[in-house]
């Protein structure tokens, strides 16, 4: 890293508070501009996507009264979440779940029908969950169906997120937000919802608290909140880091999801985060903030690096960051002669060899194999085509050859068999817990 670490002294230990917060950080570093952008959710997705960020998938707008009574609610999933844009402290959302182009339920199971939901879209473009009560713009968004590990460790339903914040390319505090029964399901720190810290080096928690107080457990549960290993780190990193930059804010709160089907999403970006994020880290924003005040960071790869350099947990400074043992869902990044693409796949130990979905071969323009290659399942034989592929998973690159069929029904464009894991392990516990139907 070049970077004189020498220099970077802070000039305060005390703990960040609001009047501080808002004259040294957010009027220095926020324009009105990216305040506008980060206070919309709309517009916060449509930079985000133009930008490369994961997001939840937008499935309709609705800016006015005209286009609800016009939209065709029969062309929506089964579960989606409907918002307010310029909604805040988590009022105005509907997560509906069961939906058949006519009704649904909603969060513990109540009916929910069109008239109800139509209902609802008014009063959000009245204003009636905006700031100052001004109109406002409703939307539908994908829902997030969280990793399985946030099940295991919470009891509040809901969904969890990861709060990052951001200055100028630079981690400088995370935190994980658990929803609880006391929150009713949201993660709403001032509801009830936890905060518990997260080391910037290794991804793995600290502290917890709920209100002022802190926590060892997760309430009603024997669940410790210190010591779980928050997955896809670094990636979580750098997409905070890129939806920092693409907001325009230069100090900014990341609010990211882990979807299970889609890995790290962001659900918007906070020109004005709180700061119980000190409190869950035991830890002065104003110390970190100020020891990275002036530095200049080319890439988000270097903002993770000055994190990580400054900003480890000195109880976690032994602990290897880059390990080989994998969970059942992976990131892999394929990479073909056509380009570059990163997605969510299976590491099914199962399965000898690895399998692709014929659409990502002909994407990326992998080579094809000159046999055909025999294949032993559940169901029967059969001979596939097989290409050359090469990915990266962790830090290793391989090369093989594999599979590829149309797998446009199934969950993941690709297992990796184990053929291709010498070298790693699998922890089961590690990744969602059902099971698809794939070959063996």
């Amino acid at each position: 890293l070049d970077l004189n670490l020498s220099r970077l002294m802070a000039v305060s230990k005390l703990v960040l508070g609001m009047n501080a917060r808002n004259y040294l950080f957010i009027r220095q570093h926020n324009s009105k501009k990216a305040k506008k952008i980060s206070d919309n959710k709309i517009l916060t997705k449509h930079v985000c996507v133009k930008a490369g960020v994961p997001i939840p998938a937008l499935l309709a707008e609705f800016p006015t009264f005209k286009s609800a009574r016009a939209f065709d609610w029969t062309a929506l999933p089964k579960q989606f979440v409907l918002k307010p844009a310029a909604g805040y402290g988590g009022d105005g959302i509907i997560l509906v779940r069961e939906w058949n182009g006519v009704d649904g339920t909603v969060s513990g199971g109540a009916p929910i029908s069109l008239k109800d939901l139509e209902s609802h879209v008014f009063d959000i473009l009245e204003g009636a969950f905006s700031l100052s009560n001004f109109p406002d713009v409703a939307f539908i968004e994908d829902l997030v169906i969280p990793v399985s590990l946030f099940k295991k460790i919470g009891n509040g339903g809901g969904v969890p997120d990861i709060r990052v914040i951001v200055c100028n390319q630079v981690p400088i505090m995370a935190m994980l937000r658990l929803p609880t029964k006391a929150s009713g399901g949201k993660a709403n720190l001032h509801l009830g919802a936890l905060g518990i810290g997260i080391d910037l080096r290794t991804g793995i928690t600290t502290l917890g608290i709920q209100g002022t107080e802190q926590i060892t457990y997760v309430p009603d549960t024997k669940v410790k909140v210190r010591g779980v290993k928050i997955p896809q780190w670094d990636y979580i990193l750098e997409v905070a880091i890129k939806a920092q930059v693409a907001s325009t804010l230069g100090y900014a709160g990341v609010d990211i999801v882990l979807d299970e089907r889609h890995g790290p999403q962001v659900l918007e970006v906070n020109a004005r985060p709180g700061l119980s994020i000190q409190l869950a880290n035991g830890a002065s924003l104003r110390t970190r903030l100020e020891r990275v005040a002036g530095v200049t960071v080319s890439s988000p790869k270097a903002g993770i690096e000055i994190a990580r350099t400054l900003f480890a947990e000195q109880r976690l400074a032994t602990v290897e960051t880059s390990s080989n043992i994998l969970g059942v869902i992976e990131r892999v990044t394929f990479i073909g002669p056509k380009g570059k693409k990163t997605v969510n796949v299976k590491i099914d130990s199962g399965a000898f060899r690895t399998a692709l979905d014929e659409s990502l071969v002909a994407e990326l323009g992998f080579k094809k194999h000159d046999k055909k290659i025999f294949i032993q399942s559940g169901s029967g034989s059969t001979m596939r085509e097989a290409a050359e592929i090469r990915f990266k998973l962790r830090n290793k690159e391989i090369e093989t050859v594999a599979t590829y069929v149309d797998r446009s029904h199934l969950k993941y464009q690709a297992i990796i068999g184990r053929r291709d894991l010498t070298g790693f392990m699998i922890d089961p516990s590690i990744g969602p817990d059902e099971t698809e139907d794939i070959d063996k």
